[in-house]
């Protein structure tokens, strides 16, 4: 670097103007157009949905999702990756939207983790409800009916959490995918003598 002259150095040698042109960075605006703080908020509710539904299935002696925790693990996910889109459409960054991708897609197979197990526990609910009792007006009849509902809705609503989380998936790799590489060109002016002529 000793045979390249400064800054200073080429002014004082009648360069006139130095301009930089920066191109290319991360478009993070491809994630903020899926909106992801309003998609979060309504991941935090279907995780509010999970933690409260998953509260009543503690007392019961039947298998259900809960054998595993599976509502308060599941609900947690959701919580986290609904707060995660929620700060990182006000603060973005290509590492908070890293950490969204890692956490979407942790959260996606946990989910279809859910899904096996819960289909599993409606039909094992399913199988005692019709075998078991043939009188409608029982109350463990209607408490296996309650039981299978419950499931019903946390399976239906894991379903349309796993799809938003998808969507945000592909919100979030089409941001951290670079539309073009990083370029810095320099152009240096030299002045030239016309007084002279």
């Amino acid at each position: 670097m000793e045979g390249e002259s400064t800054d200073s150095e080429r002014k004082a040698n009648g360069v006139t103007e130095v301009q930089t042109v920066t191109g290319g960075n991360k478009p993070l605006h491809r994630f903020l157009a899926g909106q992801p703080r309003y998609i979060g908020i309504a991941i935090m509710f279907f995780g509010c949905n999970e933690l409260m539904l998953g509260l009543p299935l503690i007392r019961e002696t039947i298998t259900t999702s809960v054998r595993l925790y599976t509502p308060f693990w599941q609900g947690t996910l959701f919580m986290i990756c609904g707060s995660l889109s929620i700060h990182t459409h006000s603060y973005p960054s290509k590492k908070l939207v890293t950490v969204c991708l890692a956490m979407y897609i942790v959260t996606i197979l946990g989910g279809c983790f859910t899904l096996i197990f819960r289909l599993i526990a409606i039909t094992d609910i399913s199988g005692m409800f019709y075998y078991t009792f043939d009188d409608d007006g029982d109350d463990a009849y209607v408490r296996l009916a309650q039981l299978k509902i419950t499931e019903a809705v946390l399976y239906s609503s894991t379903i349309v959490v796993i799809i938003l989380l998808i969507c945000l998936c592909c919100f979030a790799k089409r941001s951290l995918k670079s539309s073009n590489t990083q370029v810095i060109m320099r152009q240096v002016l030299m002045v030239t003598d016309t007084e002279t002529e």
